[in-house]
């Protein structure tokens, strides 16, 4: 791994958090931060944790006859062990959140051979396809955004999408492809097309416009696993009789932004709830406040609210102050209390009782990633 990119980063981040507890571990890096990768041949280390994503890279690998982890699942390695995040339930992840975000028709945009998107667009497609029996989807080899035949062909593919549509794309760089695409072709994000990646490349994702939402994935447990998982395999100087199973690492949180910060829904009464709450809930207020703007008595609302988004008024109010608590407390150094005060909580206690509620650790753990 050449540390080139956010993934990389947290997986190296989990390996030395390992090595730096077994004084035995010496730590060596290939990639262009490091050693160049084709002088890997004359290394003579114990075992290898690596982001295989060609068949050129795992026949060198497989040459050096030692102990390889395999920390990418861009496709089947039988011959390597691997830990890797769990790439069916972050589909699933993505859908289940775009469905809860109203929308009814979904779109898919992934890469050709590689496993890691054909199992992301399968767990999507599991968990939309009741909304949306036959979800648009377009995959392409993972250049295309260079290729002006491909740049077009997904330019067409998007004008062709039945809006407003939930689109969930393979990674953040498609993400950002994606809406960077739809700027020029004037399709309005998020109300036509709401966008979702992965891999929450904080820096790239904020500078967006605009900003794209993403899922987090937990990099860090996944390079300390295989880190374990390859220590275990030199104690044991476990052989290729072993099955090799993968390690599945389940994805973080979804980090809401701009690109999908928008409620569909045929009912208006209900869309402009959803507007009042998303646009207010940094401040206090209550039910009553949504009815001096909303058009509609509190039992109606209510039953149409409910009906549209299997959610009370209250839920969805305590849904919005916690998706605003988790942004701050992941991007600020605000105290607790400011923070609670910032996500529309009356008081610091009453913050504390519905997050942990929510997330089953406090405020504070979760600033410091503990799960």
């Amino acid at each position: 791994m050449g540390l080139s990119d956010s993934y990389e980063h947290g997986i190296a981040r989990g390996v030395v958090k390992f090595a730096k507890a077994h004084v035995d571990w010496d730590l060596f890096g290939y990639g262009w931060m490091f050693r160049p990768f084709d002088t890997v041949e004359a290394w003579r280390g114990d075992g290898i944790i690596a982001r295989i994503e060609s068949e050129a890279d795992a026949r060198r690998l497989r040459a050096l006859r030692c102990p390889v982890v395999d920390v990418a699942g861009a496709y089947a390695l039988s011959s390597f062990w691997s830990v890797v995040n769990d790439d069916v339930a972050t589909g699933r992840k993505a859908g289940g959140y775009l469905l809860s975000c109203g929308f009814r028709r979904f779109a898919f945009c992934g890469v050709t051979g590689a496993g890691w998107s054909e199992k992301r667009a399968s767990g999507f497609l599991s968990a939309v396809e009741k909304a949306d029996p036959a979800p648009s989807v377009f995959s392409q080899s993972l250049p295309w955004w260079e290729r002006v035949a491909s740049r077009g062909q997904l330019a067409q593919w998007l004008l062709g999408l039945t809006c407003p549509v939930g689109l969930f794309a393979c990674n953040d760089t498609a993400g950002l492809k994606v809406a960077g695409l739809c700027r020029e072709l004037g399709i309005a994000v998020p109300e036509a097309v709401a966008i979702i990646g992965v891999d929450n490349e904080d820096v790239l994702c904020e500078m967006a416009s605009p900003s794209l939402s993403s899922i987090e994935l937990d990099c860090e447990e996944i390079g300390y696993r295989a880190a374990v998982l390859l220590s275990d395999l030199l104690v044991t100087a476990t052989g290729g009789s072993a099955r090799k199973r993968p390690v599945l690492v389940a994805p973080r949180e979804i980090v809401e932004r701009e690109s999908t910060r928008v409620y569909t829904s045929d009912d208006p009464l209900v869309q402009q709830t959803m507007r009042f709450i998303r646009v207010n809930c940094a401040r206090p207020f209550t039910v009553n406040a949504i009815l001096k703007v909303v058009p509609a008595s509190r039992r109606n609302l209510e039953s149409r609210f409910k009906k549209a988004t299997g959610r009370t008024l209250k839920e969805e109010i305590v849904r919005a102050r916690l998706s605003q608590a988790r942004a701050l407390l992941r991007s600020t150094r605000l105290t607790i209390a400011d923070i609670a005060a910032q996500s529309g909580f009356t008081s610091v206690q009453r913050f504390h009782e519905v997050f942990r509620d929510a997330e089953t650790i406090t405020p504070g753990a979760y600033r410091l990633g503990k799960r």
